[in-house]
């Protein structure tokens, strides 16, 4: 088993880190192994894993929301571990819009098989991630076969949806009473 490696590559005068060989943590879309077989082909699927103290949710743009995760005392986001080369790095950097749509983090996950790992996952970055948004239908659809295909309950995934629009209908008021609030 591969650990992430971080290298700092020093450009423009700011660190990027470099995943080499490096375990990844998929949550959404990139559960889906059609899709990484697609976007990254070299990947492989290592085992499924948990991630304890975070929530997923969904953000973004209105009506194309997509998937992310945050802290959140007692959550738990199932997903994937992959093994990913450098160049499919490159290619989930710029499928995810790295960095400034979604910016990496390692975190700790525990294996099916029970074993801690420190991994690279993709959350979104501000101010994005503070503007809730549906996923679409398609891109939801995608995130639901991962889950089948890996054997991960879908549950989860669905109550993130439910807590988005709910988290929507409280954004669209409080969009809604700032507005009247400067016409007055």
């Amino acid at each position: 088993i591969y650990l992430p490696a971080e290298q700092a590559d020093r450009t423009a005068g700011s660190a990027v880190r470099r995943m080499e060989h490096a375990l990844y943590f998929a949550y959404g879309s990139n559960m889906n192994l059609d899709q990484m077989a697609y976007r990254c082909p070299a990947a492989e699927a290592v085992c499924t894993a948990k991630l304890e103290g975070y929530e997923l949710f969904f953000a973004g743009r209105p009506g194309n929301g997509v998937a992310s995760i945050r802290p959140k005392q007692g959550g738990t986001v199932v997903g994937v571990l992959w093994k990913l080369t450098e160049a499919c790095e490159k290619s989930l950097d710029h499928y995810e819009g790295f960095p400034a749509l979604y910016g990496k983090e390692t975190v700790r996950v525990r294996g099916s098989d029970g074993t801690e790992h420190r991994v690279t996952a993709y959350t979104m970055q501000e101010p994005y991630s503070r503007i809730p948004a549906m996923p679409s239908m398609g891109y939801l659809a995608g995130i639901l076969a991962g889950c089948e295909q890996n054997g991960i309950d879908e549950k989860t995934i669905l109550c993130a949806v439910l807590d988005t629009d709910r988290e929507l209908s409280v954004f669209e008021k409080r969009q809604s009473h700032g507005k009247k609030d400067m016409e007055r």
